[in-house]
């Protein structure tokens, strides 16, 4: 089945789960920070595979990215990747534990790599449970590996994935009183677990 295929029930269905899932993300990092943060509008896009470089790798994004990386197990394998530049990521590990780059040292770098990883395990894990609770299947999420490097080096590690796989990519952004970290979540589900995602929405 082809992203165009899909109905507009299960498009409007999928594009529910972003918006729960910002919605959670949000709630759990007012948590962490303890402050309320808001959530800006999500936008949810379902596409073929061989257009999500565009999304990632375009031309304005030069800066370094940050990639956590979760491959799911259960009724319906897929695979989750969420996307930080990682200027905002050390920037809200720096609103999270008053410390700066400034500080240096390895206790800096294992508080980024610990407190990143916390944040994506948040954005990913929101998501995770907004699509577990609308669809009612189960799924369970490995270990998470955490790399740092260009937004084509994430796309790369992802070449085996067909062309024309259908994926799920949410842009999401989260503020305080001025914007805390934006994310890009994307979840990439085998062929065979579109079926399993989808039969709860009318396919």
């Amino acid at each position: 089945m082809s992203a165009l295929e899909l109905s507009d029930m299960q498009i409007e269905a999928m594009k529910e789960v972003g918006n729960i899932g910002a919605g959670h993300a949000a709630t759990a990092l007012s948590d962490m920070l303890g402050q309320p943060v808001q959530i800006g509008t999500p936008t949810v896009e379902i596409l073929p595979f061989s257009s999500l470089a565009g999304h990632i790798s375009r031309e304005d994004r030069r800066v370094s990215t940050v990639h956590f990386h979760v491959n799911v197990n259960g009724e319906a394998p897929c695979q989750i990747v969420v996307l930080f530049d990682e200027a905002q990521a050390l920037s809200f590990v720096s609103i999270f534990t008053g410390m700066t780059a400034e500080d240096g040292g390895e206790m800096f770098a294992t508080v980024v790599e610990s407190t990143i990883k916390e944040v994506g395990n948040i954005i990913g894990g929101a998501y995770l449970t907004a699509l577990t609770s609308l669809t009612g299947i189960t799924l369970i999420a490995s270990v998470p590996t955490l790399s740092t490097g260009t937004a084509q080096s994430a796309f790369l590690e992802l070449m085996t994935v067909p062309a024309d796989q259908e994926v799920f990519y949410v842009q999401t952004g989260f503020e305080k009183d001025q914007p805390v970290i934006a994310g890009e979540f994307i979840l990439i589900p085998e062929p065979e677990s579109i079926a399993p995602l989808l039969s709860v929405f009318g396919l």
